[in-house]
């Protein structure tokens, strides 16, 4: 029983010992695709476009908000004078207005939140590149992201951290630029995508929604 249990044993330390090189050659390493973003080549200009385009979608979402305080100020005020069916005209009419307004910024929303998504591509598209450049060339199994949102890592070594690398290698690489943009055929919508609009009506009349 005794030589039975040796020889088991002698089986599986042999079983270790071939396993080992093998794990011994897969090499991982992490990055911090936040760090890598900030200290990318052509990432203000882009930024600096999107703000700009973002800016302007919030002109025309700042002309219906005023254009819904104009008609409810102008509501209260003349309220008193009105007779009961230019009142429910005036205020069906504000209703309307409300209901056109609350649509129209959900979809400028959704507009601007494909914008952003538009022009931060190509910096993502170039990270991947660079990501997988590095991984190839010096032999890396996989590459873990520190900067993701569900990142599951609690403990690293740091001198396994390839962030500085990519961050170089991208540096050799053509600046990103934005994509090229079509001739807009109409003015450019409103409303930031990251954030709500920065005021709503003064004053409502009971029936019409604060935006």
């Amino acid at each position: 029983m005794f030589v039975r249990l040796r020889g088991l044993v002698l089986a599986a330390l042999s079983l270790a010992a071939l396993a080992a090189p093998a794990a011994a050659q897969t090499k991982v390493a992490f990055v911090d695709t936040r760090k890598i973003l900030q200290e990318m080549p052509g990432r203000n200009q882009i930024e600096a476009r999107l703000r700009t385009e973002i800016d302007a979608l919030g002109v025309r979402e700042k002309v219906m908000v005023d254009s819904l305080n104009a008609m409810l100020n102008a509501f209260q005020k003349d309220s008193s004078t009105l007779s009961q069916a230019d009142r429910t005209k005036r205020f069906t009419a504000m209703q309307a207005f409300d209901a056109r307004y609350r649509d129209t910024l959900e979809a400028l929303q959704q507009e601007a939140q494909a914008k952003q998504a538009e022009a931060m591509q190509p910096l993502f598209d170039q990270i991947r590149e660079a990501l997988e450049m590095v991984r190839a060339a010096e032999g890396y199994a996989m590459i873990f992201d520190m900067g993701a949102q569900a990142n599951p890592v609690v403990a690293m070594d740091k001198n396994l951290d390839l962030s500085d690398k990519v961050i170089a290698r991208i540096r050799t690489m053509p600046q990103a630029r934005p994509a090229a943009q079509p001739t807009p055929t109409r003015p450019p919508a409103a409303a930031p995508a990251t954030r709500p609009p920065a005021s709503g009506p003064t004053g409502q009349p009971a029936g019409v929604r604060r935006p």
